[in-house]
């Protein structure tokens, strides 16, 4: 689809360049016009030539750890925001940063680094080979200001998605930022990608193969930027692209487009036209006049054309190697073709790579350079050596000229034929010149004149006396000049090498070089940024420097003084005041450069001056003793002409800090009343002529000037040339073609015939031909009379025959091997050399060289070396660079290393490569690709695969303890190497093999933690005593440790193929595995005897020789003992200590020494002599479950890797839970420890009702679970402890979660996902018999609330809860369905009920045809189960701790009804048993739209005799459909509702309910039946997942959250609306649902949406590539967990829904425009997704001294903290705001806007905020805090 958007009227538009609030600002690169003069920046010659100019300030950005650095090829900008009021600097990064910087003193006022947006740079490792830009590639384009907005255009490369990589996911961003603050405009950025070109819609954009070199121009109000290739690589082809200020793509234009260029086929290698715009990074130019010019390059098809000459008027469909001028629409701001040249030698240009478009296109000021009818140039030049002059409203087309040659004003070919990567430059003061810096050559300077007919014609006056590096990288030419005063202008040459600066006139053929501080390498084609009389320069190590003079100047003189014309023979003397700035004690004298002017130091004052005080003296411009001609006179002569210099005042100051140097500049211009006559230059070189070549015959022309410098008319009176000075002159024969030698070889047409008269101030152009068949060098001296004197000059040139390449590499032997030219030149070729294999650290050269060996200079037209760290050219930017000229018999050669770093062990050998892409300007030599390679090979030992690489691989150095070995079999040998260890572990089938020690081998099956991984450095101080070229760990106990790849797979961290380790079967028989205990020989645990065989030991045959009795074990291998009992109080260990495999069965565990592989009849333990407890229902392990529809829980066994105690002294495993930081799940006490251990942490908890473990390190203890937090299913408690490897200690935002025992002695507590507490202390009944309410589609729920005047009231009890009844029963069903009702409890929690109704909750009949498998959750509380199931853990005569419950299968509950409840006076206590009855618990529910939940808690704990009913507390139960499983959330909302300011603790934490696949979630207002009490109620955190397939698991997943609160009087309430939330309980089958996404994302449901209301609204974008992962990305990258997607192409993120939208929805059935076999929501409907693993950012209560103190409405107009401040875009942390404030002396802290920090002592403002509204923006530095929002400042105080 066409991206179009056609803006509003352009017409209207100012059509002003820039209207700039300062006028000394630099808004873009250069000129729109890209002339290169720039008259408003003060730079004043005399100033930075006076001595005290020089580098003011350096800026470098501390970059992050692991970022690209800063590369700036972008050129910075310099701007005044009117918001801001001074100027500042722009910086723009390759690595997408920006930096905004005090012009004045570098500070630092803002920066942005894109990265932390999701934007990272494109890497320039994904190229296959271009390294032109260094690591990454991010804004390169030098960006526009729009002073009307103070805004920032650019375009930046990134990729598609965040964290995507490869060059075909490249994209190109347009942004559009604040001048000031960096911040995004609204609408920003915009994705270029799929954008249809307005000349071929065929042809689409892709970033990944485009590069945005050329800088941009804004031009009536659209941003046009152009578009090439990464080093000719793929399908490229040339854009010119306009963007709206408002970010909206207006305009594309295609340089290959259109019937004749090539089609787009749709890949990424076919169909790209090429002509690409490049132009060495120049801008667009413009005059404004509606219309744009740019250069191309070479092109893929280049001969479309036929090579028919056609006007430039006519349309051309392939622009290449082409000068393009593209009208501009007024309305629509669309482009078209209006105009161009092509040379007509362009096929030759394209076969050698000598583009037209390696510079840009240069407009000069059309008031100068114009005339004969030619109103404005276009001037370019290009890789060829030659400048191309048109005429710029008629470029010239294509062999339009005579004989089919070029229509255009003049080309000009510099000498030496040097190529040319840069624009040139243009000064129109002074007569006008020209400037031209070719690779390896002076910077040439071309006189303006003009030829007979009055056109504008160049002639080489002058050159340089320094040349360019022989590499490519010099800058355009720029000319400055002190506020457009003639004799003030500036020079400006960049290159690689540095920054030069000449007077902008030459003197006597010589450019006279200014002194200007030296500067490091730069980057290519730079330029300096000019600013207030500074400018601005990055360099090539990432720094930002400044240069001016000192701002504190001792006196404020007139400057610079202009005298006019002076004639001479005479004087002119002007007054030149000063002001004392400061008081100066005394006026030393001063200094004048040139005797032509005058000033005397007695006409200075004597004595001090005060502040204030001036004075005048006289300087003069005396000509009287000059004369304009030396002749046979003493007299000095004078040239007529412009003249300056500077004076300079020298001071003694009587104030520190000022300089004690004054400069004023002086210009004047001599003249000479009598004719005076000049010729430019002295000496004319001419091109080369390359023999037998196609233009040799033509010859070579070349220009020089005849000029009348006086004030009286010249006259021509005759010409003559010679072959030496002094030597007999010959006249030229003026007829027709004039010879200016004997031979003929100089001629000219155009001499000015003799009597010509030439005005004052006037010159005549004429051209000269150089043509020769001969070889050799060729002079003469032409010599002109005139009534003004005579002149000569020198003709010069050279011919010879054509370059020749010869490309070799080198040989090992010394020698070289020819690398032959391409068969096909035009088609290029490709080339492998190898430069060899190491098998560790080292270095290998390989070079390359070029050989001329032609007669002419043979030019490398194009070179694109290797980069790397490993592989690359050791000399990338001098060696064979681009544009070098190779002499004939000459070489230049390069070389390529290879230095790779060493690999472990045995890895697999690894080919490192780097292209080198050549050409030169021999055209039968070709492109050539060179393709090195370098190979990596380590040495293999121990066993080897079938392809004979290395079967053990290196895994790391790790960490090893005497105590708790890694792996547990050790073998010990004087001869140890890796080879030999790993060969032992190969033998009995270990997978893990480790060298320690030198002499120690030890061999296993143990996963290593990875908290035992260490830098591999720590294993290289021990070598092997069998090879000692190999480490064997080191010292410190770290082993070197390495794992078969056959059997294990480090990436997943698990075993792989048929290999499962070693381990103690889950159940043998009747025997049920439990666990790893102690044993001792002296008082066994079991007393049965050992029965076991040396030979033939298994657990299979333990078993069988103890049948018959309660218990066997097997121990120490060999060993199996049998008993009826357990005796002498065992201990269970960790599986890991139980290490020894069974002689029988070597997949088998059979204990160790002193350690007993225990198995129990049935699995019950019971002990004679203490308390251990182990049940078939306990899972000891927190894995999935599965259970069919007619299953009881799963019983989950220890196996012999990594597991979870079931029991920790008092303590009970309860599951995975869930924990965030923003909410801490435990947050009674937490310990960190690298040590930590399951034991350990109990021990810390000692005292506190829960404990849990995560990350490995960290213990958490509490009394209560906070609201929210849920039981995981993802298998997210996965990581090892760090102090036992073989025990299992949470995960990333999951604990390995803790109950203490209860006890049937002490106070029951049921306690709850919330913390409040129902209190009460008197005694009384309170029995609700009407609790229930009727819910209808909506669901209606309201929560219990106290009537008494104390909210919050204790229940307190001594009483034994004990379940009476049954649980769950009861089942009335309709179809196919399932009913749940009466739940009973009273009295102690001990199993005294009926089991036998474990199949109440069976399915009647076979409706339901899905298979669902659920991950199993828990509710745990104080209640027992009592028909059931087996009760979970039990011994002799104890308590059962909770309740399991049977899975709910083929049945759907959707709720007509819902408890509701007020309980009044709350006293709930007694001594007396008391009985507390729920009579039932959950019944009566029927599905049609859900069923409404609020999990609360409630804590009845009582000291005195109470009773609470709940007669009915759910009711109605009918099923229409189908129910797979309902997680544990869902249990403890239907089974407990109160309100949620009362206080309870209900654990619902080990209940086990299985078999819902979808949860859908909305809220609701509603009202109940009940007045007894006025209540609101809000929904609480309700967990839901859903998967697409027809055998699903339930997944939990956060989506919204609200409060609740209740009110409660003693005399009278009334009942209140509440926001509930509804639950739809649907099927786990499902045809419908969306594509789902891969894990850790969850499908969450079908939400409604509106574009007023969004219920996703943090963020959005939208792409014509849109999928589900993009979007999961998007939303991730910029730390939202919740995704949606609408309508097929929109996005959509948040931290949780919002505006009543809920899930559950109908109508998501849009296809993904990026994926159609993918859902992307629908109209108003969005597909959301949740990302389960999400770490929650949180408001940080405390750092160091300080403390939140709150939330506060902030302005710009008046800030709240206003004594200091700063930004960062990238960096910003609670943390880093706080040290900076406290370390600054301020007591307060605050934080806004994500990046901004203000610190202060007092206040402005007392107007607080809603903390929620501090919580809007995450900090830009750390993800996980919040850095308060827009005007809302999150403060701290001490």
């Amino acid at each position: 689809m066409k991206l179009t958007v056609v803006i509003g009227a352009l017409s209207g538009l100012a059509t002003v360049p820039f209207v700039s609030s300062a006028p000394t600002d630099t808004m873009m690169d250069g000129d729109p016009a890209q002339s290169g003069y720039l008259p408003n920046h003060n730079m004043d010659p005399n100033i930075i030539s006076g001595g005290s100019f020089g580098q003011i300030w350096q800026f470098k950005a501390s970059i992050p750890q692991g970022g690209f650095q800063d590369s700036f090829y972008a050129k910075p900008l310099v701007y005044t925001p009117k918001s801001l009021g001074r100027q500042v600097v722009l910086a723009f990064s390759e690595a997408n940063r920006i930096y905004a910087l005090d012009a004045a003193n570098g500070t630092l006022i803002a920066s942005r680094d894109l990265s932390s947006e999701g934007e990272s740079p494109f890497k320039v490792s994904d190229l296959p080979s271009c390294n032109d830009i260094g690591q990454s590639i991010g804004i390169t384009g030098t960006p526009v200001i729009d002073p009307a907005t103070d805004t920032v255009y650019f375009w930046a490369k990134s990729y598609l998605n965040s964290g995507q990589m490869g060059w075909q996911n490249g994209a190109y961003r347009f942004h559009a930022v604040d001048a000031t603050t960096l911040i995004e405009r609204p609408g920003f950025p915009t994705n270029l990608q799929g954008a249809i070109a307005d000349n071929d819609n065929t042809r689409c954009f892709t970033g990944g193969t485009h590069l945005q070199r050329a800088s941009l121009n804004l031009i009536n109000g659209v941003v046009f930027a152009g578009f090439g290739a990464h080093c000719d690589l793929f399908n490229y082809t040339g854009w010119v692209v306009g963007m709206s200020t408002s970010g909206k793509y207006v305009t594309g234009y295609v340089t290959m487009g259109g019937p004749s260029a090539p089609p787009q086929d749709g890949t990424y290698n076919g169909g790209g036209g090429g002509a690409g715009i490049w132009m060495a990074g120049s801008a667009i130019a413009s005059d404004y006049s509606g219309r744009l010019f740019f250069t191309t390059g070479n092109a893929k098809a280049p001969t479309v054309n036929q090579q028919v000459p056609s006007p430039g008027r006519v349309h051309l469909s392939t622009l290449s190697e082409s000068m393009v001028n593209l009208a501009i629409n007024s309305q629509s701001g669309s482009l078209t073709q209006q105009d161009y040249f092509e040379p007509a030698t362009y096929l030759s240009m394209d076969a050698g790579d000598r583009d037209l478009g390696s510079g840009g296109v240069c407009l000069p000021d059309p008031s100068v350079f114009s005339g004969g009818g030619i109103a404005r140039l276009a001037i370019t030049c290009g890789k060829s050596g030659d400048c191309f002059i048109t005429n710029a409203d008629n470029l010239g087309g294509y062999k339009m000229g005579s004989s089919g040659g070029d229509a255009i004003v003049q080309r000009l070919t510099v000498p030496g034929g040097g190529s040319i990567f840069s624009t040139v430059g243009t000064y129109p003061l002074e007569g006008g010149y020209l400037y031209v810096t070719p690779v390896g050559n002076p910077t040439y300077v071309y006189s303006l004149g003009f030829d007979t007919s009055g056109r504008p014609a160049f002639t080489l006056v002058a050159q340089t006396s320094e040349s360019s590096p022989g590499a490519v990288g010099a800058g355009p030419a720029t000319i400055t000049t002190l506020n457009g005063q003639p004799g003030t202008g500036i020079l400006w040459i960049t290159d690689t090498n540095g920054l030069r600066a000449y007077n902008a006139v030459p003197v006597n053929g010589q450019m006279v070089r200014i002194n200007v501080p030296a500067l490091p390498g730069l980057f290519k084609f730079s330029r300096p940024t000019f600013g207030d009389g500074r400018y601005y320069m990055p360099t090539f190590s990432g720094s930002i420097l400044a240069f001016g003079a000192p701002v504190a100047l001792p006196l404020n003189c007139s400057s610079p003084i202009d005298f006019g014309s002076v004639s001479i023979g005479s004087s002119n003397t002007i007054m030149a005041t000063c002001t004392a700035n400061v008081a100066i004690t005394k006026i030393l004298g001063l200094v004048i450069e040139k005797p032509i002017f005058r000033a005397q130091n007695s006409s200075l004052p004597q004595g001090n001056l005060n502040a204030g005080d001036s004075f005048s003296f006289p300087i003069g411009f005396n000509l009287t003793g000059f004369v304009v001609s030396g002749g046979s006179t003493s007299a000095p002569s004078a040239v007529p002409g412009v003249q300056s210099t500077a004076l300079t005042l020298f001071t003694i100051n009587s104030v520190s800090g000022y300089s004690t140097q004054q400069g004023i500049t002086l210009t004047g211009t001599a003249v000479s009343q009598d004719p005076y006559l000049s010729i430019n230059p002295l000496q004319v070189t001419f091109p080369g002529i390359v023999v037998g070549s196609a233009g040799s015959n033509a010859g070579t022309t070349s220009t020089f000037l005849i000029q009348n410098l006086g004030k009286s008319n010249l006259t021509i009176l005759g010409y003559a040339y010679s072959s030496a000075s002094g030597s007999p002159y010959t006249n030229v024969t003026m007829s027709g073609t004039a010879g200016l030698d004997p031979n003929g070889t100089f001629t000219s047409q155009n001499l000015p015939s003799l009597g010509s008269t030439v005005m004052p101030g006037d010159s005549i152009t004429v051209t000269a031909t150089f043509s020769t068949s001969i070889v050799g060098n060729a002079f003469t001296i032409l010599t002109v009379f005139s009534n003004g004197g005579s002149a000569y000059t020198i003709l010069s040139g050279t011919a010879s025959t054509a370059p020749v390449a010869l490309l070799e590499q080198s040989s090992n032997e010394g020698g070289w091997v020819p690398i032959g030219d391409c068969a096909i030149p035009a088609d290029g070729c490709t080339s492998q050399i190898d430069i060899g294999t190491l098998s560790s650290t080292g270095s290998l050269l390989k070079t390359i060289r070029f050989t001329n060996n032609g007669g002419s200079n043979l030019k490398v037209t194009k070179s694109k070396p290797p980069v790397g760290t490993v592989l690359g050219a050791t000399n990338p930017s001098t060696d064979l660079s681009e544009g070098l000229a190779i002499p004939p018999g000459t070489k230049s050669s390069a070389t390529v290393y290879f230095q790779p770093g060493s690999a472990p062990l045995n890895s697999d050998p690894v080919v490192y490569s780097g292209a080198w892409t050549l050409n030169a300007d021999d055209l039968t030599f070709g492109v050539h690709v060179l393709n090195f390679t370098g190979t990596l090979a380590p040495p293999r030992v121990g066993p080897l695969l079938s392809s004979g690489l290395a079967q053990f691989k290196y895994l790391g150095c790790f960490q090893d303890s005497t105590a708790s070995r890694i792996e547990s079999t050790a073998f010990n040998n004087v001869n140890n190497s890796n080879g030999l260890c790993q060969q032992q572990a190969f033998g009995a089938n270990f997978p893990f093999a480790g060298t320690e020690f030198q002499t120690q081998c030890f061999v296993g099956y143990t996963i290593p933690p990875s908290s035992l991984r260490v830098d591999d450095s720590k294993c290289t101080t021990y070598t092997c005593p069998g090879d000692t070229t190999q480490f064997c760990g080191g010292n410190g106990g770290f082993i070197s440790l390495y794992y078969d790849s056959t059997k294990y797979n480090p990436s997943i961290g698990g075993f792989i193929g048929n290999y499962a380790p070693p381990s103690a079967s889950p159940r043998i028989g009747n025997y049920q595995y439990a666990g790893c205990y102690t044993d001792n020989a002296g008082a066994r645990t079991l007393n049965g005897g050992n029965v076991g065989n040396a030979k033939t030991n298994s657990l299979e045959s333990c078993a069988a020789a103890c049948k018959g009795t309660t218990y066997f074990g097997a121990e120490f291998a060999t060993e199996c003992f049998c008993g009826n009992s357990i005796l002498n109080s065992p201990t269970l260990q960790p599986d890991s200590q139980c290490t020894m495999l069974c002689p029988g069965n070597g997949s088998e565990i059979c204990g160790a020494g002193s350690r007993l592989t225990l198995y129990a009849l049935n699995g019950t333990i019971k002990s004679t002599s203490s308390s251990i407890t182990v049940s078939s229902t306990i899972s000891s392990f927190p894995v999935s479950s599965t259970s069919s529809s007619t299953s009881n829980s799963a019983s989950p066994t220890p196996t012999g890797g990594p597991f979870i105690p079931p029991t920790i002294g008092n303590y009970q495993y309860v599951e995975c839970h869930s924990d965030n930081t923003t909410i801490r799940t435990l947050q009674g006490k937490f310990v960190g420890a690298s040590s930590m251990t399951i034991e350990t942490c109990a021990g810390l908890c000692t005292g506190f009702t829960y404990f849990g473990l995560e990350y490995s390190t960290q213990c958490y203890c509490g009394n209560a679970l906070s609201f929210g937090s849920f039981n995981t299913t993802d298998g997210r408690c996965n990581m090892l402890c760090g102090g036992n490897p073989n025990e299992l200690c949470g995960g990333p935002n999951g604990l390995t979660l803790y109950r203490l025992t209860a006890q049937s002695t002490s106070s029951s507590q049921l306690s709850s996902t919330t913390s409040s507490r129902l209190v009460g202390s008197s005694s009384q009944t309170v029995s609700s018999q009407n609790i229930s309410t009727t819910i209808s589609s909506v669901t209606s729920l309201t929560s219990l609330s106290s009537q008494s005047t104390t909210t919050s009231s204790q229940i307190e009890s001594n009483t034994n809860l004990t379940s009476t009844g049954s649980v769950l029963s009861s089942v009335s069903s309709q179809s196919s369905s399932t009913a749940i009702s009466s739940i009973q409890s009273s009295g102690s929690l001990s199993s005294s009920g009926s089991t036998g109704s474990q199949s109440s909750l069976a399915p009647t009949s076979s409706d339901s045809s899905s298979t669902s498998s659920s991950t199993t959750s828990s509710l745990s509380g104080s209640v027992s189960s009592t028909g059931i199931s087996q009760s979970p853990l039990t011994t002799d005569s104890s308590s059962v701790p909770f309740t399991s419950v049977s899975p709910i299968s083929s049945a759907t509950l959707s709720s007509q009804t819902v408890a509701s409840s007020s309980i009044s006076s709350s006293s709930l206590n007694s001594d007396n048993g008391t009985s507390v009855t729920s009579s039932t618990a959950l019944s009566s529910v029927s599905s049609e739209t859900g069923t409404s939940f609020s999990t609360t808690s409630s804590s009845l704990d009582s000291a005195s005799s109470a009773n609470l009913t709940s007669s009915t507390i759910l009711s109605s139960v009918s099923s229409q459909t189908s129910l797979s499983s309902i997680s544990s959330e869902t249990l403890s909302s239907l089974l407990f509702s109160t309100s949620s300011q009362t206080s309870s603790s209900l654990d619902s934490s080990t209940a086990t309910l299985t078999g819902v696949s979808s949860l859908s979630i909305k809220s609701t207002q509603i009202s109940p039946t009940s007045t007894s009490s006025q209540a609101s109620s809000g929904s609480t955190t309700t967990e839901s997942s859903s998967q697409s397939s027809s055998q699903s698991s339930s997944q939990s997943s956060s989506l919204t959250s609200s409060q609740s609160s209740s009110q409660s009087s003693s005399q009278s309430s009334q009942a209140t609306t509440s926001q509930v939330t509804s639950v739809t309980i649907s099927s786990s089958t499902s045809n419908t649902s969306p594509t789902s996404s891969a894990s850790p994302w969850s499908y969450a449901g079908c939400a409604n949406d509106t574009s007023a209301n969004r219920a996703l609204n943090s963020l959005s974008t939208y792409g014509t590539t849109m999928t589900i992962e993009a979007c999961q990305s998007y939303c991730l990258t910029r730390h939202y967990p919740l995704a949606g997607l609408e309508n097929g192409n929109q996005c959509f993120c948040d931290l949780a829904l919002n505006n009543n939208s809920t899930v559950g929805r109908t109508g998501c059935i849009t296809p993904c425009v990026g994926n159609s076999s993918e859902v992307c929501g629908g109209s108003q409907r969005l597909s959301v997704y949740n990302y389960t693993t999400f770490v929650y950012p949180k408001a940080v209560l405390s750092a160091g001294i300080y403390n939140l103190a709150g939330c506060v409405v902030d302005s710009s107009v008046k800030r709240v903290l206003s004594s200091y401040s700063f930004t960062s875009t990238t960096s910003m942390t609670v943390e880093n705001c706080i040290g900076t404030c406290q370390g600054k002396g301020f007591s307060k802290a605050g934080l806004e806007f994500a990046q901004q920090c203000y610190c202060g002592n007092t206040l402005a403002t007392n107007a607080t905020a809603p903390i929620g509204d501090c919580k809007a923006q995450f900090c830009t530095g750390d993800s996980t805090e919040f850095c308060g929002g827009p005007s809302r400042l999150l403060l701290y105080s001490t």
